[in-house]
């Protein structure tokens, strides 16, 4: 299990020193090349469950939700006018997924934590 989660981290800290670079590729507006879709998923669920240890039948269904959530965000018509909302229910709907695999009330905390963190990183720190 450990060895899952460091292995987990260290993609992490891999796709973050490659956008730190920039890189010449297109994608993601001038962050440097798009990562996989595979690749974002391990992202997101190593900055989701930072600090919380899973077993192998939590990853496992982790990867899976975050899975099914992004390609259902991706079917989604970014132009629609209530797209904000939609993608704002998904990812809850995601989120209250993945807390209810976790069983320890600290890791939920820390779940919450994570998950308050990443959605500020997106907006520009939540200022």
């Amino acid at each position: 299990m450990k060895k899952i989660v460091a292995a987990v981290g260290l993609l992490a800290v891999m796709a973050g020193a490659a956008s730190a670079q920039g890189g010449g590729g297109g994608g993601g507006g001038g962050r440097g090349p798009a990562m996989s879709p595979e690749a974002q998923d391990s992202v997101q669920l190593s900055r989701l469950f930072n600090g919380v240890t899973l077993n192998a039948d939590q990853t496992a269904k982790a990867k899976a939700t975050i899975t099914k959530a992004r390609e259902s965000l991706m079917s989604m018509d970014r132009q629609a006018p209530d797209f904000r909302e939609k993608m704002t229910e998904a990812n809850g709907k995601r989120n209250a997924d993945l807390k209810a695999l976790l069983t320890a009330d600290a890791d939920k905390a820390k779940f919450d934590e994570n998950a308050a963190a990443a959605g500020r990183g997106r907006r520009g720190g939540g200022l």
